[in-house]
C-alpha cells in the first residue's frame, strides 16, 4: 500500500500538487491524479497544497494499538518536534500521556541523533569523501537515490536518527520489544518499510495521528497529567529539527574540514545537488533537509497557532531548557553498527525525440515557439516538460488551460455569434452585459452601442424582471415585441451563481404570419364549404318538392286512364 493516498471522487482537476511536486511524481489520467510510487521521493508536498484534502497519509495508529492490546512491550522514540506540533505541552506531560496510552517506554530520537553526529564528525575528520550529504532525512535520500544515482557515494554512509535510536532501545531493552517512531514525517513511514529488514522500527505515528488518538482517549480533557511527573532524559541534539541543527552538534573540529552550509526544501536542496553533478563542486558537508523551516515544516504537523515563528520558538526554549554530555548515554550504544550503504533507485524514462514532442505541442496548437506560453497552470513547468510527460503517459494531452479555454471560448463565441436566435446576458441590475449579433439585427441596434444600458429600455418585456426576482425560469413562452413587430417565443434564465440573467428569443413572425394567413384561408374554405353544403340542400330539397308534385299528378293521370280502359272494356262485353 503506498504512503500517500489518494481519494478519487474529491480530486477537483487543480493540478496544484502537480505543480508543487517537485520531481514530478503524480501523473493525471481519467481527470484523477495518480502517485508514481516508483517516482515519488514522499517529501509531502502534496499533502500540504491539495486545496481539497484529495490526500492522506496511511494510518498506522491501528497496528500500535493492536500491539498494545496484545501486551507487547512498546517503546517509543519521540521526534524532539512535538514540543512545537502540540501547543502547551511539555516533555513531562506528552511522556504520562504516552503511557497513559498503553506505550511502556518513551524517550526521545535526539539519543540516535548524537550517535549519528559522531558517525558525521568521523566522516569529516577521514577526509576521505570529496563531499559529504547527511542522510538523516529519508525524502532527501529517496531524492538523490532516484534522481542522481551518481551521487550516491557522496552520501553519508550512516543510518537515520530515528534507526540509530532503535537500535540503541533494541540493544539496551531486548530485541523482542515494539518500537514505534513519532513525528511530524510522510517519508518515515516508508523508511519504516525500508528497514523492517534490519527488524528496528515496528511502525511510525505521526503527530496528526497522535493528536486523533489523544482526542479519541480524552487525554487533553482529563489533564490527569501533573507537571511533576519526572522528564525524560534531556540532550542538545533535540536541534535536530531545525535548519542547520545537525551543523550545531557537531565538533568545530571537524567542520574545519569541509566546508559547512544546511540547505533546505527540496527545489534548493535540486539546486545544490545539481551544482554537484555538473560542475564538480567538492570539499562541502552539507546538510539536507526537504523539508523548508526544518522537521518543524513537515506535512503531518498539527496547526501551529502563531506558524513557523512560533513553532521555531517553542523548540529553541525546549533546546536550551537543559542538555546532556557524551558519557551520559547508554554505553549500550557502543556496540551498534551505526553505517548504511546505499544504491541506485534510478527509474529514469527514455526521453522523446524532438519530433514526437513538436508532434505532442502541435496536437494542442503549439506549432510555434510563440505559443509555448510555459505558464505552469498544468503543473510544468514549461510546455515540452509537459509534452514529455504526456510522451510518457503521466499527464493529458489537454491539461493545457490556455488551450482548453481558447478552445472552448471560439467554439462558445461561433455558436453564439452564428444562431439565429437574439440572446442577451444581463448582469445582476438587469443591465446589458453581452449581446449577439443576431439580437442587434432583429432588433435594429446594429448602430448602437447596447452594453450597459437597462435592458427595458430595449425590450418591455415583464416576464424578464419576474424571472429576475423568482428565480423561476421561463421557457418557450410568446411575446409580441410591439415596437419591433417582432412576434418572439423566448426563454428567460436565471443563472443564481453568477446573479446572470439570459434572454434567448426565436423569431418567430413569419411563421406566426404564415400561421394565420393559413388560419384565414381555412376559415375561408370552411365559409364556401360551408354554402355549398346549403346551396346542395336546397337543391336536393327543390328537387325532392318538385318529385312529389309531378309524381301526385302522375298517379291521378294514371288513375284516370285506368278507370276509363276498365270501363272500356265492360262497355265491349
Amino acid at each position: 500500500m503506498s504512503i500517500i493516498q489518494y481519494k478519487k471522487a474529491d480530486c477537483r482537476n487543480c493540478y496544484k500538487c502537480i505543480r508543487h511536486c517537485p520531481v514530478k511524481a503524480i501523473a493525471f489520467n481519467n481527470s484523477q491524479v495518480e502517485l508514481i510510487e516508483d517516482d515519488c521521493i514522499l517529501c509531502g508536498n502534496c499533502l500540504t497544497v491539495c486545496p481539497q484534502n484529495a490526500k492522506s497519509i496511511r494510518q498506522d495508529a491501528e497496528i500500535v494499538k493492536n500491539f498494545i492490546k496484545k501486551k507487547e512491550k512498546v517503546y517509543v522514540s519521540l521526534a524532539p518536534s512535538f514540543v512545537s506540533a502540540f501547543e502547551n505541552v511539555n516533555e513531562k506531560w506528552m511522556v504520562q500521556a504516552l503511557k497513559g496510552l498503553g506505550f511502556t517506554h518513551v524517550e526521545e530520537t535526539a539519543f540516535g541523533a548524537i550517535q549519528v553526529s559522531r558517525q558525521y564528525e568521523k566522516l569529516m575528520n577521514a577526509r576521505e569523501m570529496k563531499n559529504i550529504i547527511t542522510t538523516a532525512c529519508p525524502a532527501i535520500v529517496y531524492l538523490i537515490e532516484k534522481y542522481y544515482p551518481e551521487l550516491v557515494s557522496q552520501m553519508a554512509p550512516v543510518i537515520s536518527p530515528m534507526v540509530a535510536h532503535a537500535k540503541m532501545l533494541r540493544e539496551t531493552y531486548g530485541s523482542r520489544i515494539k518500537v514505534v517512531f513519532i513525528g511530524p514525517c510522510a517519508s518515515k513511514k516508508q523508511e519504516c518499510s525500508d528497514m523492517h529488514n534490519f527488524g528496528t522500527i515496528n511502525a511510525v505515528l505521526t503527530f496528526q495521528e497522535l493528536e486523533e488518538w489523544m482526542t479519541e482517549s480524552g487525554i487533553y480533557a482529563d489533564g490527569q497529567f501533573s507537571e511533576e511527573v519526572k522528564a525524560a532524559k534531556e540532550t542538545s541534539t533535540r536541534i535536530y529539527p531545525l535548519p542547520g541543527g545537525i551543523l550545531k552538534t557537531i565538533d568545530n573540529k571537524a567542520k574545519k574540514n569541509y566546508r559547512c552550509i544546511s540547505v533546505d526544501g527540496v527545489d534548493r536542496c535540486m539546486k545544490v545537488l545539481d551544482s554537484i553533478k555538473n560542475d564538480g563542486t567538492e570539499n562541502y558537508f552539507i546538510e539536507m533537509n526537504s523539508c523548508s523551516g526544518g522537521c518543524i515544516g513537515g506535512p503531518c504537523m498539527s496547526y501551529v497557532k502563531g506558524g513557523a515563528l512560533e513553532a521555531r520558538t517553542r523548540l529553541i526554549e525546549f533546546v536550551k531548557r537543559s542538555s546532556v554530555k557524551e558519557n551520559a548515554l547508554p554505553a549500550a550504544a557502543v556496540k551498534i553498527d551505526f553505517s548504511r550503504k546505499f544504491s541506485s533507485r534510478s527509474n529514469s524514462n527514455m526521453m522523446p525525440t524532438q519530433e514526437a514532442i513538436q508532434s505532442i505541442l502541435n496536437s494542442i496548437g503549439k506549432f510555434t515557439k510563440d505559443k509555448e506560453l510555459n505558464c505552469g497552470a498544468c503543473g510544468y513547468s514549461t510546455c515540452r516538460d509537459k509534452a514529455v510527460a504526456v510522451y510518457h503517459k503521466k499527464a493529458s494531452l489537454h491539461m493545457c488551460l490556455p488551450y482548453m479555454k481558447e478552445r472552448a471560448e471560439s467554439i462558445s463565441n461561433l455558436i453564439i455569434e452564428t444562431t439565429p436566435h437574439a440572446i442577451f446576458a444581463l448582469d445582476s441590475e438587469l443591465c446589458i452585459h453581452e449581446v449577439n449579433n443576431s439580437a442587434r439585427r432583429m432588433f435594429r441596434l446594429d448602430t448602437q452601442t447596447v452594453e450597459g444600458r437597462k435592458i427595458h429600455e430595449i425590450l418591455k418585456c415583464e416576464d424578464i424582471e419576474k424571472v429576475h426576482q423568482s428565480g423561476n425560469n421561463i421557457n418557450a413562452s410568446k411575446f409580441f415585441y410591439e415596437d419591433y413587430g417582432v412576434i418572439a417565443e423566448q426563454s428567460i434564465i436565471y443563472i443564481p451563481e453568477q446573479k446572470i440573467t439570459v434572454v434567448i428569443i426565436k423569431d418567430i413572425t413569419e411563421e406566426e404570419q404564415r400561421y394565420r394567413h393559413m388560419h384565414q384561408l381555412r376559415s375561408e374554405n370552411v365559409d364556401i364549404a360551408q354554402k355549398v353544403i346549403e346551396k346542395q340542400m336546397r337543391v336536393a330539397q327543390e328537387i325532392a318538392s318538385l318529385l312529389g308534385e309531378t309524381t301526385a299528378e302522375t298517379k291521378v293521370a294514371l288513375t284516370k286512364l285506368k278507370k276509363s280502359i276498365m270501363a272500356e272494356m265492360s262497355d265491349s262485353k
